[in-house]
């Protein structure tokens, strides 16, 4: 069957073969949105951990240290849900923590150079991380490039700017100045939900920080996007075969770089809770967080060929990783040993990523090839 025919009777065919998730995806019919068996795998997999650490170090299920795992890992699911926008329609990011550290940079000189309130610097930070992200989808679009090669570019670029524009190099003595404007000094805040619910009375609540809230707001904006709209049907379809999509009639150079221009977005907002967390920004800020947003995006079980995952994945992978890495560090686990360890549950997860891939591809050959 000549892919041209994939847009006839819709493109739920080929939508769903790209997809390979259980989350039924319709054209005209009600939405259902089922948790993948993988994902769900994960999801057990994860309850199993926090409970062995929850057993063999005492101190990790306290109220503190859950506090400390919610403040420190939100904005790693943030950026990690960012980089699965890229990794779904078969590309990469190498440059997502670079736009951290730009935009961290944007932030610094706004507030303490020129003095902007922070109610416009706020929607400035998140603009200035949109358009680096789109930058990238343009490269890749466009110039044709690699993604891998295009953000690698990227990457030096965007840090070589930060540099560039560093407000602690132009003007030195704001080195140990912080930022005070409470409109990004307030995304650090705690809530005492436990004692409002009057939960507190029975068991030792955690206090949530806002950075969590913000996680699941942008969940909520970026998993609706991806199972409720066309245009995440479009992305589920692009990421499952490129070309197909496009004779099917998705504008997939429209798709592409709407996706990198999300992973810009994710990665403003996490660099904004940064910097509200350390009252100020460093040219290194974000350096490696590229490889963790990767890493908890494909043990989240988005596939690195395309077309399979979702927001939820993300999430999980990255508190399975904060949950280890801090269960290792109380139980005295030296960090060259805790670097193997991830290490080895990252491999894990591509192999498994890769075996799914094999036993999805003769479904999807048969939907996009059928009878002559």
């Amino acid at each position: 069957m000549d892919p041209s025919n994939l847009h006839k009777g819709g493109r739920v065919s080929l939508t769903r073969a790209a997809a390979g998730d259980a989350a039924a995806l319709f054209w005209g019919e009600k939405k259902v949105v089922k948790i993948r068996p993988a994902t769900f795998a994960l999801l057990l997999f994860t309850a199993v951990v926090f409970l062995v650490f929850s057993v063999w170090a005492p101190r990790f299920a306290t109220a503190t240290n859950m506090e400390n795992l919610m403040s420190g890992f939100s904005f790693v699911a943030i950026l990690a849900m960012g980089q699965a926008f890229t990794i779904l329609v078969r590309g990469i990011d190498l440059s997502i923590g670079a736009i951290v550290g730009l935009v961290g940079m944007v932030v610094f000189d706004l507030a303490l150079i020129f003095h902007l309130p922070g109610y416009l610097i706020l929607p400035l930070a998140l603009l200035a991380g949109s358009f680096a992200g789109a930058l990238n989808g343009l490269l890749v679009v466009y110039f044709r490039l690699q993604p891998f090669i295009a953000t690698l570019a990227t990457l030096a670029a965007y840090r070589g700017l930060t540099y560039t524009i560093s407000g602690r190099q132009l003007v030195p003595g704001l080195t140990t100045t912080a930022i005070a404007d409470p409109w990004i000094t307030r995304i650090e805040t705690y809530y005492d939900v436990g004692g409002w619910l009057g939960l507190t009375k029975w068991v030792n609540m955690p206090w949530i920080p806002l950075s969590f809230f913000l996680m699941l707001l942008v969940f909520a904006a970026f998993q609706v996007l991806l199972v409720m709209t066309r245009f995440g049907r479009d992305i589920y379809a692009v990421g499952g075969n490129e070309e197909a999509a496009r004779l099917a009639g998705i504008r997939t150079n429209l798709v592409i770089m709407s996706a990198y221009t999300l992973a810009g977005f994710a990665a403003a907002v996490t660099a904004l809770i940064m910097v509200a967390r350390f009252t100020t920004s460093t040219e290194a800020l974000g350096t490696g967080m590229e490889l963790t947003s990767i890493a908890a995006a494909v043990i989240g079980g988005v596939s690195l060929a395309g077309g399979t995952g979702s927001m939820f994945g993300p999430i999980l992978g990255a508190f399975l990783m904060g949950g280890i890495l801090i269960g290792l560090t109380l139980l005295g686990i030296g960090q060259f040993v805790q670097q193997i360890i991830t290490g080895v549950i990252l491999l894990a997860a591509i192999s498994n990523d890769r075996l799914l891939a094999i036993r999805r591809r003769p479904k999807l050959e048969a939907v996009t090839s059928g009878p002559d």
